[in-house]
């Protein structure tokens, strides 16, 4: 029995050891795992516990989450040019500022000249000149409606803004779904967070196979709430509270704000948000139209990759210019 024992952990262990690498080598050239590989870009925020991360300042042609490369300013914001410093508002200029989850970052817009924060600059700069209009990406993966109402209140003040942008999926009202940074600078998440900091976690980061056995596991180790069908059956979620500090805030600092609601494959994802969203007396801007616009395989950022994609990003900045421009006369 000890020797037929041993003989079948031998074995067992020789087909792990063939099948491990082939598995691997399967999945890199599938592809499935490139939109999780990405450099250490993130560094905690010591003023407020609510912001567990921001992304690095000044780096330059940083691989990002969902395989978008990018350049941060001075402040560790998504930028076109690394590095780059802001001085007090000068007279003719209007600042906007938005803050997000990674819809809002570009997570899977390669680009920064194609995510609607840029477009939504470049737009309005075209369409006038009685302005020089900037807008400043304060939008990071996996924030939730906690950490955007705490950007403009810690960060986003900073910059003098004229107009404050929260820009929301359905998911965002889920507090859980943020992730904790470690001092290398990689996410982890929450429910794994054990060896937070081990050399062995850095070692398994790189290799793809784990990203999708991660995939897999989580949902039956760790299952979260399913925000969009909450909603959908008329519910509010108790963290709305934070939308409602969000316009607090602006009205406090006396900031023009915005509420966006940004599209989604699904119809009707929202579901009585925007009633609840009238009747509080919150101003917002429902783009889940747009999301009907397009295909599943137009509307994907890439095809394992259900981020929006550059078209998508394309008709948000153009829309909102046009409403920011024309129903509201935010701009001369």
């Amino acid at each position: 029995m000890p020797k037929r024992f041993s003989r079948a952990v031998l074995y067992g262990g020789y087909l792990l050891f063939m099948t491990v690498p082939l598995l691997e080598s399967g999945v890199r050239i599938w592809g499935y795992s490139d939109r999780h590989i990405y450099d250490p870009i993130y560094t905690s925020y010591e003023p407020s516990v609510e912001i567990p991360y921001i992304h690095k300042p000044n780096l330059v042609q940083a691989h990002a989450r969902g395989m978008a490369v990018i350049n941060t300013d001075n402040m560790g914001l998504r930028s076109k040019t690394p590095g780059t410093v802001y001085g007090p508002k000068q007279p003719g200029e209007y600042r906007i500022a938005i803050v997000g989850d990674s819809v809002t970052f570009g997570e899977g817009i390669p680009r920064t000249e194609d995510t609607y924060a840029q477009v939504l600059e470049d737009t309005l700069n075209q369409q006038q000149q009685a302005m020089a209009v900037k807008v400043w990406k304060y939008g990071a993966s996996a924030y939730s409606v906690q950490q955007m109402a705490a950007m403009l209140q810690y960060r986003m003040v900073e910059i003098q803004p004229d107009l404050v942008v929260m820009a929301i999926i359905s998911q965002d009202f889920n507090l859980s779904r943020t992730p904790i940074v470690n001092k290398a600078g990689y996410f982890v998440d929450q429910r794994v967070s054990i060896l937070q900091d081990s050399p062995v976690r850095e070692v398994l980061r790189g290799v793809h196979l784990m990203h999708v056995l991660r995939e897999i596991a989580l949902p039956w180790l760790s299952p979260t709430q399913n925000v969009g069908s909450l909603l959908s059956r008329g519910e509010i979620p108790e963290s709305y509270r934070y939308i409602q500090r969000f316009k607090e805030t602006a009205d406090r600092h006396g900031f023009a704000y915005l509420i966006l609601l940004l599209p989604r494959m699904q119809e009707k994802a929202w579901g009585s948000l925007p009633d609840r969203l009238t009747k509080d007396g919150i101003t917002y801007f429902d783009l889940s139209p747009l999301g009907t616009e397009f295909t599943r395989e137009e509307y994907m950022a890439s095809r394992f990759d259900p981020h929006a994609s550059p078209a998508v990003h394309l008709r948000i900045g153009e829309s909102l210019a046009d409403y920011l421009r024309i129903p509201q006369g935010y701009l001369p």
